[in-house]
């Protein structure tokens, strides 16, 4: 009987090492993000994917670009799952079917940044940098905050007589200041400070970012400003790991509003509260 039950497990046990393998295989599955500079310029990625890793087993290889081009690479397949902040060219994706759905798991504002501090609302911030003759750096890279900026510059030129005009570089103004780099978040706020130059940056990044540099943070109540964070979801084979990604990120509530700097919250979670 003994011999019977060596017999049995000799020809079970091939079967039950691939059981192994599958599951190990399942456990090392990574897949590939296209997210927003933003987010890994402020550290939250930092913070929140090394905890869904330990929690799921699910790598993630991020690619960090601006919203334009991380659905240029979704489009192209070369990704698996994206994070961004455009709301209206992310409802044009999803409806071109690029993606499924998305959902916002988290938001800020967008702010100002400058080298000395200039009081007064958003317009009467920026009518002061053209009769002060300052300057200013665009991301121009076809992002989530350069397309923010182009929204801005279109809602001031109905409130100014200060030419505008709408090229390769996006909607802008005619300004001898206005440079556009094409570069990301971290570059633009660098450069910015380097040549004490203005530039709209995402809440997070700036305040991130703030103890390395002279830049002075502009907030204002504007409905205007408001920034969501979404992940988007597509139809791939690694679906049921974007999903577990999805639901981490909704599900990390706390961790988002507890990641601060200087005790300022960087994120709120959630939709936006306006």
């Amino acid at each position: 009987m003994k011999r019977l039950y060596i017999v049995i497990s000799l020809l079970l046990l091939p079967a039950l090492q691939g059981c192994f393998q599958q599951n190990e295989d399942v456990e090392m599955t990574t897949i590939r993000l296209a997210t927003t500079t933003s987010l890994r310029d402020s550290g939250l990625l930092a913070v929140l994917l090394p905890e869904f890793t330990a929690e799921t087993g699910i790598h993630v290889d991020v690619i960090a670009v601006g919203s334009g081009a991380a659905m240029s690479l979704a489009e192209d397949k070369d990704v698996d799952v994206l994070i961004v902040h455009d709301p209206v060219r992310e409802v044009e994706f999803i409806e071109n079917g690029h993606a499924e759905n998305r959902t916002t798991f988290a938001w800020n504002r967008f702010v100002l940044l400058g080298p000395i501090l200039v009081p007064g609302s958003l317009n009467e911030t920026l009518a002061w940098l053209f009769e002060n003759n300052q300057c200013f750096v665009s991301r121009g890279d076809e992002s989530g905050t350069h397309q923010k900026e182009q929204t801005i510059w279109k809602a001031f030129s109905n409130q100014t007589d200060i030419e505008f005009i709408e090229d390769s570089l996006g909607y802008h103004p005619v300004w001898d200041g206005y440079q556009s780099i094409g570069q990301g978040m971290g570059a633009a706020i660098t450069i910015s400070n380097e040549l004490e130059c203005w530039t709209f940056s995402d809440r997070g990044t700036a305040l991130y970012r703030q103890g390395n540099t002279n830049l002075v943070i502009h907030e204002f109540n504007n409905t205007l400003l408001v920034n969501p964070y979404s992940i988007l979801l597509m139809d791939n084979q690694y679906n049921t790991s974007t999903v577990s990604l999805r639901d981490f990120l909704v599900t990390s509530s706390q961790r988002i509003d507890d990641y601060t700097v200087a005790n300022e919250s960087l994120f709120f979670s959630g939709e936006p509260t306006i």
